[in-house]
């Protein structure tokens, strides 16, 4: 099913650049110190996924972005992990990385941060399986097959992490692009959920993006009506952006089962 029109989406992301967003919302001080938001969500998946209730032979993320953060903790619980994004520079800029190129963002204080919570072995074993298992794939939310051409048989999980504010207009499109990703996961597979709650834009350097203001109820309908229960949900108020560059204090993490 169709939701926003694409061309619409493409021209709104045309003067998106993943590395500025990256410098923005995910760099850290000289002490690697991580933000609020970076604590809840890493403690949400870790949580999630070091407890062995999600796991199996594949995982999906779908809309990724340029980032591999939501996969930190994921990665050692399933065989092949599927990274997929509608805009190709944000593939790109994970590639860099997958590749080892000298000019890809540093993800190192959030590796040892997931490490170090996990009580892991160590940051390089970690960096060098997600690089194993990681496969770059291009999606489209608004088709009933969000990875359309392609086809995947249906994965164990899949995570949806601050994508569909960006990619949906409205409530009724959020609940229909929530469906077509349910879609991808086996029945008893799961769905993870993390986005913002009553945001309007966000900023980028000088480029700025409207987004999709979402209620706790429309989160929870949208769950519902895809054919999930919701096991865990959980918000964090404590967010600290600018009001010019994000005006959202508050996120949410999720855990859900298909029926």
């Amino acid at each position: 099913m169709e939701v926003s029109s694409r061309s619409e989406y493409q021209e709104n992301y045309n003067g998106f650049d993943p590395r500025k967003y990256l410098d923005q919302f995910y760099a850290v001080d000289e002490d690697h110190k991580m933000t609020e938001e970076a604590i809840f969500l890493f403690t949400f998946l870790k949580n999630v996924f070091s407890a062995g209730r999600v796991e199996g032979n594949s995982l999906i993320e779908i809309g990724a972005g340029p980032t591999i953060c939501h996969i930190l903790s994921a990665c050692e619980n399933f065989k092949k992990i599927y990274l997929t994004d509608y805009v190709e520079r944000n593939l790109q800029e994970i590639e860099k990385w997958i590749k080892g190129d000298r000019e890809a963002f540093d993800w190192s204080p959030h590796l040892k941060y997931v490490c170090d919570i996990e009580n892991h072995r160590s940051t390089e074993e970690k960096a060098e399986k997600i690089r194993r298992k990681v496969s770059l794939m291009k999606c489209d939310v608004t088709k009933s097959n969000p990875l359309e051409p392609n086809s995947l048989p249906l994965a164990d999980c899949v995570i949806v992490a601050a994508c569909l504010i960006c990619a949906c207009k409205n409530a009724e499109e959020f609940k229909t692009a929530l469906k077509n990703i349910v879609s991808l996961i086996r029945p008893g597979g799961h769905l993870v959920l993390n986005d913002y709650l009553g945001a309007s834009h966000y900023t980028v350097g000088e480029a700025k993006f409207s987004v999709l203001s979402l209620d706790e109820n429309i989160v929870r309908e949208a769950v519902s009506e895809s054919g999930c229960e919701i096991q865990e949900f959980r918000t964090c108020t404590d967010l600290q952006f600018p009001e010019e560059v994000f005006n959202c204090n508050v996120c949410f993490c999720l855990l859900a089962r298909k029926h």
